[in-house]
Formats: C-alpha cells, structure tokens, sequence
C-alpha cells in the first residue's frame, strides 16, 4: 500500500529510542496561591484601590476594610505580633533615604477575620509607592497571598527583602553593626576580597579592612572564617 507520507528510518530510530517522547505527561505546573492586593493610604489610613480578587476572598469592599478594620480583624493572638512587625517596619523605614524607601518589601504572616467568620492565614507584603518630601511612606502597594491556616509557622517570620541586591535585611542586629559593616559582611560572605569590595562599593581598602576590624572586634572573632561558619550575626 502506498503512503503518501512514509516515516524515514531516521524518525523511526529516534521513536524507537527516545518511547517516552510518546504521550508524555506535561510538566506540573507550580501551585500558585490565591491572592489580593490594595493601595494604602499611609497619611489617612484609608484604602484607595484593591484588586477584583480582594472582594472574592474577604467578603468585604473597600468601603468597609479601613485600618481600624483592620486592626478589629486580626485574630487576637496576632495582635501583638502584627504590632512589634509594624514597629520593626517603621524603625527601619526611619533610618532610609526617600530614595531607598522604594528599596525594601517588608514581609509576614497572620491571620485575618474574612466577612463570613473564619479566620485565614495570609502571608502580607508591602512596599511604598510614594513617599513625601520628608522620606515618610505616604502610599504603600500591599499583597496579600493565603496561606494554609493549619500549616506550622515560625514564630518569628518579619523579614525585610532588599529588592536591589535580591537578599534579606539583617535586622536582628544585636552586634550593633552599621549598614556599612553589615554590607561589607554580606559582601565577605559571598567570597568577595577586600579589594574586590572596595571597587564595588567605591571606597577605599584600608576604608574596608578597618570595617572588617571594626565586624571583628564587636563579634569577638578572630576571623571571618570562623565569623561567616557559625553564622553568630544571623
């Protein structure tokens, strides 16, 4: 019988070799968590806009979810940890730039009254969208993604994230290190040298290695080696 479109011994040697190329199950694609997001007004502590999925997953519009709202639905063994979050959030925002304010995404974890009763987890993250001429947050973009309400959490997961240099902010800094020791420890973390640090950070290396003195002596280290394996800043 004649076909009009014969495989040639090439494709069929590659069937023959390669039989999971047939029927193949797609990759999975990764779980994607529900989510809602909103404008905060940081000044009149009012809510300026909020996305279609807010409503779906709370219950409420926007006219009825204002900060003292907010506040009434935190359940109240969050309370105090959403309370030390924030002061730790406007301590930090403090010692910024009004430029550096758009910099950082401060992150973590309570539970919320949604309109129906229940109590869910969400996993809150916000970042200023604008900032007045005294470097205050005047206007903050907040996400809030759900979370499994019957999963463990840490008992402590504030984390502030540096969107420019995609790490983490120590802020449980009981050396009392500078910013500048603090970058320059990141940076000797990471395997950069003295020399190396300086070029990047456009400062002097006797500027750097007095730094690394000054890291040393307020960790009571005798070197970074031992300083950066047992971690004792983190």
């Amino acid at each position: 019988m004649n076909n009009s479109n014969p495989k040639t011994k090439v494709e069929w040697d590659f069937w023959f070799k390669h039989p999971n190329n047939i029927d193949a199950e797609p990759a999975k694609k990764p779980k994607i968590n529900p989510s809602y997001y909103f404008i905060f007004n940081c000044l009149t502590n009012e809510i300026l806009y909020t996305s279609d999925s807010f409503k779906e997953i709370l219950g409420y519009g926007k006219e009825d979810y204002t900060f003292l709202e907010v506040i009434d639905f935190l359940h109240p063994e969050d309370y105090n940890y959403v309370m030390e979050c924030e002061r730790k959030a406007i301590e930090f925002n403090l010692s910024l730039s009004e430029r550096e304010q758009f910099r950082f995404v401060v992150t973590y974890t309570y539970r919320t009254r949604i309109l129906t009763g229940q109590y869910i987890r969400v996993k809150q993250s916000y970042h200023a969208l604008e900032v007045n001429e005294n470097g205050n947050m005047t206007r903050a973009l907040v996400f809030h993604e759900l979370l499994n309400i019957n999963e463990k959490k840490p008992a402590d997961d504030f984390k502030i994230f540096d969107r420019q240099t995609n790490k983490y902010v120590q802020t449980d800094n009981r050396f009392n290190l500078t910013k500048r020791e603090s970058e320059i420890y990141d940076l000797v973390k990471e395997g950069y040298t003295s020399t190396e640090i300086s070029d990047k950070l456009h400062l002097s290396k006797y500027t750097v290695d007095t730094h690394r003195k000054n890291i040393l002596s307020k960790t009571n280290s005798r070197n970074f080696m031992t300083l950066v394996k047992d971690e004792i800043i983190l």
